[in-house]
């Protein structure tokens, strides 16, 4: 998405033209302004990607076909593992199409569960989008619908959504995220359900460089108030990413940290973290062609099961393995 700006902004340029000679062109390209730092939700996102790898366990297999170039299928077989309780297989079909203004995704599972994807422009500066899923028992539809607003320097949202992070009812949300200089921004984000009248607000700096980047937040749900620190460095443009987080709450003392990196090769890309509680998380994907890809998944939590019992605390390991057939 390319923000566009209400205003024209402009620096006035003048030069001298010499009889029978070319006017010289300006020397440098005048002060840096700021830019659109992009959407709130998205602040995280540098860090996030690195900390939390998406791991999965069993047997994976994508298969898919763009039959026009804006209508493609998908077909996905997960083996060994199921997001449903008590099941040891999956299995999902799914459709895309879209251009360049909008796309829709949808799909939909052997259980009658649909899930669907909407993302449009509206304007060069307003954009909307809806997510939803549909299980088989009404009573657990999960919808959220978004108006991103993109200025020449900042960008705001308005969120609505239905039955999310486990709490029943309706909730609304709001945030605004604004370049102060180039390389720093503030912004803030509140939401709230009003199922069971509660609001959550967060606000949150970033300064951003071309090779690193700091994020600084805090939150504050009720009594359980948190701080977290977020850097991001990139180490070899395109190649080596690191990235690490510390999330504190200050009244209890109680900590979390976590770390991440990702390494890009001509043909593979590695990606690994660990945290705090001895979770460490892997995934290797490499391109066989330019219509195959396999991935190997590794995850191992140390000290699970533990308790004041006596109950001795084993370590669990998970392990998957995938293929990717198609463009």
């Amino acid at each position: 998405r390319n923000p566009a700006s209400f205003f024209a902004m402009g620096q006035a340029m003048s030069t001298t033209r010499c009889e029978g000679l070319e006017a010289l062109p300006p020397v440098g390209g005048g002060p840096e302004l700021p830019k659109s730092p992009g959407q709130f939700e998205r602040l995280h996102e540098d860090v996030k990607k690195l900390t939390n790898v998406n791991t999965f366990e069993g047997a994976k297999f994508e298969v898919s076909k763009p039959l026009t170039p804006m209508f493609a299928l998908s077909h996905v077989f997960l083996l060994g593992a199921s997001p449903y309780p008590n099941a040891t297989s999956h299995y999902k079909f799914g459709a895309n199409v879209g251009d360049n203004e909008r796309v829709c995704m949808a799909h939909v599972d052997q259980y009658g569960t649909v899930e669907g994807q909407l993302y449009g422009n509206v304007t060069s500066w307003l954009q909307g989008k809806l997510i939803f899923n549909l299980p088989y028992d009404p009573k657990g539809f999960v919808a959220v619908c978004d108006a991103d607003l993109n200025l020449s320097t900042g960008s705001a949202q308005v969120k609505i959504a239905q039955n999310i992070h486990g709490q029943p009812g309706t909730h609304l949300g709001v945030s605004y995220l604004q370049a102060i200089t180039p390389r720093f921004s503030l912004g803030g984000e509140g939401h709230c359900s009003l199922g069971a009248p509660s609001a959550t607000l967060v606000a949150a700096g970033k300064y951003a460089t071309g090779k690193y980047s700091g994020v600084v937040s805090y939150t504050k749900a009720g009594a359980n108030d948190q701080l977290s620190f977020q850097y991001h460095r990139t180490v070899s443009p395109g190649r080596v990413q690191l990235g690490s987080e510390l999330a504190v709450q200050p009244f209890t003392g109680e900590a979390q940290m976590s770390t991440g990196a990702e390494f890009s090769l001509k043909q593979s890309r590695i990606n690994l973290s660990v945290d705090g509680s001895g979770k460490m998380q892997s995934l290797v994907e490499t391109t066989l062609s330019p219509a195959a890809k396999l991935t190997f998944s590794a995850e191992m939590q140390l000290g699970v099961g533990g308790d004041d019992a006596g109950a001795k605390a084993r370590d669990s390991y998970k392990f998957g393995y995938g293929l990717q057939i198609g463009q």
